[in-house]
């Protein structure tokens, strides 16, 4: 069973009026799709905001670490360590038929919450699914040799599982985008990092000298209104392969 959901489309028509969120390094639209299995479905269209919107290695750069992020997440659920799945957006490039403006698609999230950020910042109110993520971002740690810590984590939290979108990665050569904070950003990130229940007491940390380089930061999201945890959809009724 795959762990990833797609476009499953082929066009959509994107709602310039006004701009759905606003994050860090992008600007994101919301619309629907067209053509396709997804016909019918809210999309997102998320555009960078440097100026450099027709450049490809920014977006070659995007889709590298949603790679890299969803071999973590494979290797996760091979590890069994909850009975829930976790299932990563992967966005495709696509381009505006009259603009010639690329952006990233991707299916729509409705429930979107943030569960940690790239500095160390946790959710502590969202109980057991925060736990889940804050242990996610520890295990990509220890299953990677201590190369790569996923994080920035957020997406919807439904009924039987988690979709998590937009996340980070941090790596020890710093070459995984303009969110990677290197080695120092690993390092500030478990300075706060608290181990809880999901976590395994084998999973290894890195080793801590002097104060944290960067203060902790919430960052940015999308917020909408959330409906209440036990009336959400199931994953199942997503669509997501």
């Amino acid at each position: 069973m795959s762990n990833k959901r797609t476009n499953n489309a082929t066009e959509g028509t994107i709602d310039k009026s006004s701009i759905f969120a606003r994050g860090t390094f992008k600007n994101v639209w919301q619309g629907r799709y067209t053509e396709g299995t997804r016909a019918g479905q809210k999309c997102v269209a998320k555009e960078f905001r440097t100026g450099s919107v027709f450049e490809a290695h920014y977006f070659e750069e995007e889709l590298n670490v949603i790679s890299r992020a969803q071999k973590i997440i494979d290797n996760w659920h091979s590890a069994r360590i909850i009975n829930q799945r976790i299932i990563l957006n992967t966005p495709e490039i696509w381009t505006y038929t009259e603009s010639g403006i690329k952006n990233l698609m991707e299916p729509m999230i409705e429930n979107f919450e943030k569960f940690n950020s790239n500095t160390g910042w946790a959710d502590i109110t969202g109980g057991v699914s925060s736990e889940v993520m804050q242990a996610l971002s520890h295990f990509s740690y220890d299953d990677s040799g201590g190369q790569f810590l996923l994080c920035d984590l957020q997406g919807g939290v439904y009924s039987d599982g988690y979709i998590l979108s937009d996340p980070v990665i941090m790596s020890q050569r710093q070459n995984c985008g303009p969110a990677d904070l290197g080695p120092d950003g690993i390092r500030s990130f478990f300075s706060k990092h608290q181990c809880n229940r999901f976590c395994k007491p084998y999973w290894t940390r890195p080793r801590l000298t002097g104060q944290p380089l960067y203060p902790m930061r919430q960052g940015t999201t999308m917020i909408s209104r959330l409906p209440q945890r036990q009336s959400r959809n199931l994953l199942t009724q997503l669509q997501e392969e």
